[in-house]
């Protein structure tokens, strides 16, 4: 390497160095210790190695798994004058509406390409960037870079294992090896990460992070391997700092004050952000892009395609599951929509997320649109996160009560304003037989208390249709839908063009009006033909019968039409925990039918019993 490169990378990494010190201390708040000690890695990689272009399909994704570590992204973003990304917007680090927040947002405008920040998260969602960028056939590379609070998290292990059997040669973990946590020394904690990579079949290569030929050498061996790729940089944690490679300096450390000294050793003026000229990339046109990998959804397609799949399932009417129309309807779209793709953790059939028509991703044909992530709910979360990220509408089934192994994946979809469909079945406590800890009770109200999640439970064959069209419509905010294992009524018997499931609630059969007490029954999934089955056999009660397949939906909708629900005496039906249902009570005199315990093994007609779902309960409830 010649002396004037050299120099510029030197003076690239310290430039990272004291905008990160100077935003750190601007917001009074931030980390400083990793912009210092991974400066080098990231000089060489965004001077050298990376093709960062913002915007450009083929351009290669830079992920920074240890979100805290933000000002170090923001920095070399920055100066490479390739987006809007301004010294103001560094200014303001972590301030209220600031662009660069405390850890990184999604904003394709500025390569940030995802929101990361809860460990683990980012290393996840990578393997769900590989797979679409194999999925486009581009040669672009994955670069994500972690820590050792990313590799202590469970799923950087499902994920990595993932990303081994795929073979996704296009995925490059950068490895900041400080060996330092909050707590201390992470030897202390944690196995040999080298060591573990290489049991996972990872080409392994170390280098040391403060040597620009080292680190150049590691990163071009890491570009053209056969395999995915982990690259250990030998790094301390705040250099040069004092007090570098201690956990001393894993947040703000240095003072204002002590940045002039600093900024001087560099070379710099002592002014806060003021960087050389002759450091920033020549500045490009660049276009702003906010949506760039983004597929268009026909909608008048989709639209054709789910009216003829809900006229015949009401033309031929059989007693089923709602998971079983599921692989049905994903299964004719997926014929239509090649960036629809399905996967299940290790439940293809029992969550029948799989058909004649998927074909299984797998190395080195990647043509696949159903991937098997095995028994990795969390990781499958996150890799459905990459995947829709790049435009892609992923699903992927598990049972509903295991949602809570990959909650952090659907609150960072719901946080990113991405659409993943997270299919959830055996739905309640109607599993039956497998007992209680297969028996969902506070998932769905925990579910529901995500922001922008649909959480979507519908009745029928036909209810899960159309959840499912408004799912792959919606492509700003993920779907939950919440699937039974044991069958129910065919309570859709008269077909109609519109999505009458897009209300969120709606009248399924009106007051008979014969002069009884009226009362409207409220229902959710399979406990919808518990409601109708009492509104057949309770002739002494006027009984409306309203579905509610998603209660989001159902809160955007005008007042009016939501007052022409939920008026009246009403009875809310649903077999999980009742607490969410109490925002629709409007009267002293409305009766919520739920469970406030966890279930039981039996058979699921003991259970519904038991638990007091019945028409005979109905009845009681409905007297009193």
């Amino acid at each position: 390497m010649d002396t004037k490169q050299s120099e510029f990378l030197r003076n690239f990494a310290n430039a990272i160095r004291a905008l990160s010190i100077d935003m750190v201390n601007e917001a009074n708040s931030g980390h400083q210790g990793t912009p210092l000690g991974f400066a080098d890695v990231m000089s060489v990689l965004f001077n050298e190695i990376i093709d960062f272009a913002p915007g450009k399909p083929d351009r290669d994704r830079m992920i920074l798994s240890a979100g805290h570590a933000s000002p170090m992204l923001y920095a070399a973003i920055y100066l490479t004058q390739k987006t809007p990304l301004s010294l103001d917007d560094l200014r303001n680090f972590r301030k209220l509406g600031a662009r660069c927040q405390g850890h990184p947002k999604l904003d394709k405008s500025i390569g940030v390409e995802m929101t990361t920040g809860a460990l683990g998260q980012g290393i996840a969602t990578a393997v769900g960037f590989a797979i679409a960028l194999k999925k486009k056939g581009l040669k672009s590379k994955v670069y994500v870079i972690t820590g050792d609070g990313c590799l202590m998290e469970g799923v950087s292990h499902e994920a990595m294992a993932l990303a081994s059997k795929l073979n996704l040669d296009n995925l490059v973990v950068l490895f900041d090896n400080n060996n330092v946590v909050v707590d201390g020394f992470a030897s202390d904690f944690t196995t040999p990460d080298v060591t573990r990579f290489s049991a996972y079949g990872f080409e392994v290569i170390e280098a040391d992070g403060h040597n620009y030929d080292e680190i150049r050498s590691a990163l071009k061996m890491a570009q053209h391997g056969k395999k995915p790729a982990f690259v250990a940089f030998k790094t301390k944690i705040g250099y040069p700092a004092e007090k570098c490679g201690t956990n001393a300096c894993h947040s703000r450390f240095i003072s204002k004050e002590d940045a002039k000294k600093f900024r001087k050793s560099f070379g710099f003026s002592e002014t806060p952000f003021e960087i050389p000229n002759e450091i920033l990339w020549k500045r490009e046109k660049f276009e702003v892009v906010t949506r760039a990998d983004e597929y268009e959804v026909d909608k008048d397609k989709l639209h054709k395609i789910i009216n003829k799949i809900k006229n015949d399932f009401i033309q031929s009417p059989a007693a089923t599951s709602t998971r079983e129309p599921c692989g049905i309807v994903f299964g004719e779209l997926c014929q239509h929509f090649p960036n629809i793709i399905g996967g299940a953790a290790d439940l293809s059939h029992s969550t029948s997320t799989i058909s004649e028509h998927n074909k299984v991703f797998a190395s080195p044909d990647f043509s696949g649109n159903y991937i098997n992530y095995s028994i990795r709910e969390h990781a499958m979360g996150c890799a459905m996160n990459g995947l829709a990220i790049e435009g892609f509408i992923p699903y992927g089934g598990t049972y509903l009560v295991f949602s809570d192994y990959m909650r952090p994946a659907i609150r960072n979809a719901a946080l990113m304003g991405i659409a993943p469909i997270f299919v959830l079945t055996h739905d309640s406590i109607a599993v039956g037989e497998d007992g209680v800890t297969h028996q969902p009770i506070e998932q769905l109200s925990s579910l529901r208390l995500t922001p922008n999640l649909n959480v979507m439970r519908p009745s029928c064959d036909v209810e899960v249709a159309e959840c499912i069209e408004l799912a792959v419509l919606n492509r700003k905010t993920p779907t939950a839908l919440v699937l039974s294992r044991q069958k129910v009524g065919n309570v859709r018997d008269t077909h109609t063009d519109n999505n009458l499931c897009g209300k969120g609630m709606y009248e399924l059969v009106g007051f008979a009006n014969n002069g009884c007490k009226k009362i409207t029954i409220i229902a959710t999934g399979s406990e919808v033909t518990l409601a109708m089955n009492a509104k057949n056999e309770l002739k002494n009660f006027d009984i409306r019968v309203v579905s509610a397949p998603c209660l989001e939906l159902f809160d955007k909708q005008t007042e009016e039409y939501k007052n022409s629900i939920l008026s009246g005496r009403k009875l809310f039906i649903e077999a999980g925990s009742p607490d969410i249902w109490y925002t629709y009570k409007t009267r002293e005199d409305d009766v919520i039918l739920g469970i406030t315990q966890f279930g039981e093994s039996g058979t699921s007609a003991a259970l519904f019993e038991k638990f007091g779902f019945t028409v005979e309960n109905i009845r009681k409830l409905l007297e009193q």
